[in-house]
């Protein structure tokens, strides 16, 4: 499914907005927009989409989700009947990137949000302890204004930034952007090779080359820096391009499975199934286009 562009509402003047909102159920599908999003569900049950990582969310679900990611809380079924008495209701907190401009982002002071903003570009999820203080943050923001709203989510993206329970959400095979690494420049040589050339087998030699290492000191390096092996890590980018083919719903299975570098269709069938527990038609039939129920 093709996400739908959204120029959000706010005056050009400001570079953070925060709103409450509350519904009978939410009503923006799925979407993006080149603004940051702090997404805090207080009433609500439904289906997360973000990327082409799908979950179930409830009451206190907290994401951050990065500029120009597909996304869409959903609720479920029963909020959509007319008799229903259920709500839907959140906290959502929109700043753009230029807030902080280059300077401030390259600061020693500002790693950590800066380590934070990208990890958004995946879209992140707080549990635990973590999310309880973070949302306690957000519900003392929606009453700050001028300086101190800047101030303030300075100290709200710290706190995010410093959070050790969280889950990233969209697959890198999904997103395509740039990982955080601690020898960045060596690691990128590598990423940036497996995301131009997923799409045709890619022997180890070639690409352990590409850092100077031998195919062995490779593995070591790859697995220390990804915990998962270069295979393991190369199928996860191809199944991610293939679920956002999925999603799309414009290919036929065997046709999709070519594009994201399978070409033995038995082995991306198991491959898929391995990583998500359906198969890429019930994938599709489940979260592609044609198929997404739309509310009347």
């Amino acid at each position: 499914m093709k996400p739908l562009y959204q120029d959000l509402p706010f005056t050009p003047a400001s570079y953070v907005n925060v709103y409450k909102e509350e519904l009978p159920h939410f009503i923006v599908p799925w979407h993006y927009h080149p603004e940051i999003e702090i997404m805090y569900i207080l009433e609500g049950t439904g289906t997360r989409f973000v990327g082409d990582h799908i979950e179930e969310y409830g009451e206190g679900d907290l994401c951050i989700i990065g500029a120009n990611l597909p996304h869409e809380w959903r609720n479920d079924d029963i909020f959509f009947h007319k008799e229903s008495n259920l709500r839907a209701s959140c906290l959502c907190l929109f700043f753009q990137r230029e807030l902080f401009g280059a300077n401030l982002l390259n600061l020693p002071e500002m790693d950590n949000i800066k380590s934070l903003l990208e990890k958004a570009e995946r879209g992140v999820k707080f549990v635990g302890k973590s999310r309880e203080e973070i949302g306690k943050l957000i519900n003392e923001y929606v009453n700050e204004n001028g300086a101190g709203r800047i101030a303030k989510l300075i100290l709200l993206l710290e706190q995010m930034a410093s959070a050790e329970e969280y889950e990233s959400l969209a697959s890198v095979g999904y997103t395509r952007n740039t990982l955080n690494s601690g020898d960045f420049e060596r690691f990128n040589k590598v990423y940036q090779y497996i995301l131009r050339n997923f799409t045709r087998p890619i022997r180890l030699e070639e690409v352990s080359s590409l850092v100077g290492l031998t195919p062995n000191a490779f593995c070591r390096y790859f697995r220390d820096r990804t915990k998962k092996t270069f295979v393991q890590y190369l199928n996860d980018v191809r199944i991610g391009h293939a679920k956002k083919l999925l999603i799309e719903d414009k290919m036929t299975i065997s046709a999709l499975s070519i594009e994201s570098g399978f070409y033995n269709l038995s082995n991306f069938i198991d491959q898929f199934k391995r990583s998500t527990n359906m198969s890429p038609s019930e994938y599709q039939r489940k979260y592609g286009a044609k198929n997404r129920k739309v509310p009347v």
